[in-house]
């Protein structure tokens, strides 16, 4: 496969799931601001998306806060994490590797294109915000099960599925660093314990995980369950550790040689994938924060070994 074809596989991947975790939590952090009698609550969840896509809200005027953060978070042509610019991106990357993509899937990405594309955003800033991120999701899931069904399991659907498994993981970091911050301005306010759970199950379901975690915990979600779940679970499939664990199998389906060799990318998944295995929560639950940032550095020189493996072109 030519290593361009293959950067298109990878990042057609990589800006689905990009696009379905940020409508996601957008839209589970907004709603879920209007949920509760906290006075801050509102302007809390809007810097806790803005933190989560990398915007800077210093520069944000007062009066049109809600509605620029809203707009700059999906509906923003210039910004490299809108979901609109994301959708421009993983069609453009369809489009240069069509060849190797059955008809499904490209009708499904270009469909999703054009759903974007034609949101007229007055209808978005005024009341279009749930319909906008729901059929975001719906369009998501409809091409990642084209993915699933309608390619071989060949190489191809590989460097697609790796591309979305690291966006997973990445994203779901930045979430919990972006929770993180959420409840220490909560805490700077003084809010009860009962908000800092309710913080914790609303990341749980922009996470599609919080029915699975009360199956799993059957108690309320607190810092350490939430943590040891979305990070260290091998059962939950949209955890960090799963995720990564899974690249396993995609990298050797793509992998030239059947022998890893030291500071390859097969190996680094695989002691990545190890360490994680046998991480406890009792090693991380102190320090969090700087697990996940050094988690975070580690994604992305996958990314980087990844593309100066496959991708250089």
């Amino acid at each position: 496969m030519l290593s361009r074809v293959a950067d298109n596989l990878y990042w057609l991947g990589r800006y689905i799931e990009r696009c379905e975790q940020i409508s996601r939590y957008l839209n589970i952090q907004y709603f879920s601001s209007l949920d509760t009698d906290f006075e801050l609550q509102k302007e809390i969840a809007l810097k806790s998306v803005a933190h989560m896509v990398g915007l800077d809200t210093e520069n944000y005027d007062d009066y049109t806060f809600e509605e620029d953060i809203l707009v700059s978070v999906a509906m923003d042509d210039e910004g490299t994490n809108s979901i609109k610019s994301c959708v421009h991106h993983a069609r453009e990357n369809a489009r240069g590797a069509r060849d190797v993509i059955s008809v499904e899937l490209w009708n499904a990405v270009n469909k999703f294109y054009r759903f974007i594309h034609d949101y007229p955003e007055d209808y978005y800033k005024t009341k279009g915000l749930y319909d906008f991120t729901q059929t975001t999701n719906e369009h998501c899931s409809i091409i990642k099960n084209k993915i699933g069904s309608s390619l071989l399991h060949d190489q191809v659907w590989a460097f697609i599925t790796a591309g979305l498994n690291i966006e997973r993981a990445t994203q779901v970091n930045r979430m919990l660093l972006s929770k993180f911050n959420d409840i220490e301005m909560l805490t700077e306010h003084k809010a009860t314990k009962s908000i800092e759970s309710f913080q914790w199950a609303m990341m749980l379901k922009s996470v599609e995980g919080f029915d699975m975690f009360r199956r799993e915990y059957s108690r309320l979600p607190n810092q350490q369950d939430v943590l040891e779940f979305v990070v260290l679970s091998l059962k939950f499939p949209r955890s960090i550790s799963y995720n990564i664990n899974s690249l396993c199998e995609y990298f050797n389906l793509i992998s030239r040689s059947k022998n890893v060799e030291e500071n390859s990318l097969e190996w680094s998944v695989g002691k990545m994938s190890q360490y994680l295995k046998y991480k406890t929560i009792d090693e991380i639950k102190d320090k969090p924060v700087e697990f996940l940032m050094e988690t975070l550095t580690y994604l992305n020189d996958l990314n980087t070994l990844l593309t100066k493996s496959y991708l250089n072109y």
